[in-house]
């Protein structure tokens, strides 16, 4: 007689770990504190409202700081001509959403479905992109406040105080401009190279992979920064060119670390450390907006 099949022990799983690319893309990353950003934040916000207590209208000193806060929430670009894309357009938003929360403000159920409404397209915008999103935060949001508080003076009073506000935050992020015109952009390139050092200096050590990923958050900056000014720039910008060009020069270095890696862990050879020196070498030439030449005598030896 055939035997009686019996059914299979289900086996216990073990613990489930993550695997360790998911941990390093989660793991929360330390960033440098934008110092001038933060200067800015701090004057344009409390500038406004200080001028309305002293001269008796804290009212208007505080719906200028409002909208000062909505142009330091769309300061977050290093390029100045993206700096005036990011403050600027959400600011037209927002002074939008106040008109037209004013417009419908004590007015009840009207009220009630101009806020949904403003919501709906808000909702919508936010999917466009960044700076569409922050638009469309702000234009609900200023709705609310439009809807809910009574605005001092006429109807074009409180945008235009908003407005205001926010203009003041653009000015101030603009002041360097003549002075600093395509700084940030190659100081993101030197970042860039100097990313790919660390990742050079990291090579057969436990700080390789973190390495390996602040070389591609920097790259990943550097480019968008790059190539966002190059196509608002008409005709052939020399040095936009040459900082292309620079950070395709990394590619090779970086395609090459993952054997300088394995070489180090395998077989105990080291890069030289000539080899991270020179790329930060590299780095500061880039930053001073000169041409890297490099002297074949001065290469280190393989």
């Amino acid at each position: 007689m055939p035997r009686e099949s019996r059914p299979a022990r289900p086996v216990p799983l073990g613990p489930l770990t993550p695997p360790d690319w998911l941990v390093r893309s989660l793991k929360p990353q330390s960033a440098p504190i934008p110092w001038a950003a933060v200067a800015r934040a701090s004057v344009a916000m409390a500038l406004p409202l200080a001028l309305g207590i002293l001269a008796g209208q804290p009212s208007y000193g505080a719906l200028a700081s409002m909208g000062a806060l909505s142009g330091v929430i769309g300061d977050t670009a290093d390029a100045y001509r993206m700096r005036i894309f990011n403050i600027a357009v959400p600011q037209l938003f927002g002074a939008l959403g106040v008109t037209l929360g004013s417009l419908v403000f004590g007015h009840g159920w009207v009220a009630v479905g101009a806020v949904t409404f403003v919501a709906l397209v808000s909702g919508m915008m936010s999917t466009i992109g960044a700076v569409a999103s922050v638009s469309g935060l702000l234009l609900l949001l200023n709705c609310v406040v439009g809807a809910g508080l009574p605005m001092p003076g006429q109807w074009w009073l409180a945008p235009l105080l908003m407005t205001g506000g926010g203009l003041l935050v653009l000015t101030l992020a603009l002041l360097a401009w003549p002075l600093r015109s395509g700084v940030p952009e190659r100081a993101a390139v030197a970042a860039s190279y100097r990313s790919v050092a660390a990742l050079l200096d990291a090579a057969g050590t436990d700080a390789y992979d973190e390495a390996r990923a602040a070389v591609t958050a920097s790259l990943n900056q550097s480019y968008d920064l790059v190539l966002a000014r190059r196509t608002r720039d008409h005709g052939r910008n020399p040095e936009l060119v040459r900082l292309v060009a620079q950070l395709n020069a990394l590619t090779p270095i970086i395609e090459a670390a993952p054997a300088a890696d394995q070489a180090a862990r395998h077989a105990c050879v080291r890069l030289p450390p000539e080899v991270p020196v020179a790329v930060r070498a590299l780095a500061d030439a880039v930053e001073r907006g000169e041409t890297p030449r490099t002297d074949p005598a001065e290469a280190p030896a393989r």
